[in-house]
């Protein structure tokens, strides 16, 4: 819980800064690269998490993506930051909250849903459209497949949670019943 407070706060210093210089979409871009071989690779993601991996090794690393292009000046400040303040680890945290922030400033939210079988992309129009309406807000739309909720749909934006399953609603006649 702590790592999550103190990646919001980094995530929150970066997303100002980069919004400051015009850099947000390049920002988040490049952290979305550098997550993405992150989980990738398992000796990056044990180099990036590992505690017992010294400082040193981890700025050659960031080192390494800047010269290889993957990350610019502005980024390559901020991971040195983090570097030396041994948060390196926090990285993929700070990317995920940087990324809700940018939806948030454009007034976009995701949904994760959650459906006995696959949606077809005429039902996940309706379903996009109807939580649109509900939210206010420009919704993208994650599938996760359950059989266990036996049918409907479970809807989950931000802190948000529409319980539309037959599950769901087998467990609200059960309570009035007992």
């Amino acid at each position: 819980m702590k790592e999550n407070i103190v990646a919001a706060r980094y995530a929150d210093a970066l997303f100002q800064e980069a919004k400051a210089e015009n850099k947000l979409e390049q920002v988040i871009a490049q952290l979305s690269a550098v997550s993405a071989a992150s989980e990738q690779s398992a000796d990056f993601k044990t180099l990036i998490k590992s505690p017992l991996i010294g400082k040193a090794e981890k700025q050659a690393v960031v080192d390494v993506l800047k010269s290889k292009g993957m990350i610019d000046e502005f980024l390559y400040k901020f991971l040195k930051l983090l570097v030396s303040k041994n948060r390196l680890s926090l990285l993929e945290l700070i990317s995920s909250e940087i990324k809700a922030m940018d939806r948030k400033a454009k007034g976009e939210a995701e949904a994760v849903i959650t459906v006995a079988t696959a949606m077809d992309e005429a039902s996940k129009g309706t379903l996009k459209a109807v939580l649109d309406k509900i939210t206010g807000k420009k919704i993208t739309i994650t599938e996760n497949v359950d059989p266990s909720i036996l049918g409907g749909v479970i809807a989950q934006v931000e802190s948000s949670l529409y319980d539309a399953s037959v599950r769901g609603q087998l467990n609200k006649i059960k309570e009035q019943l007992v």
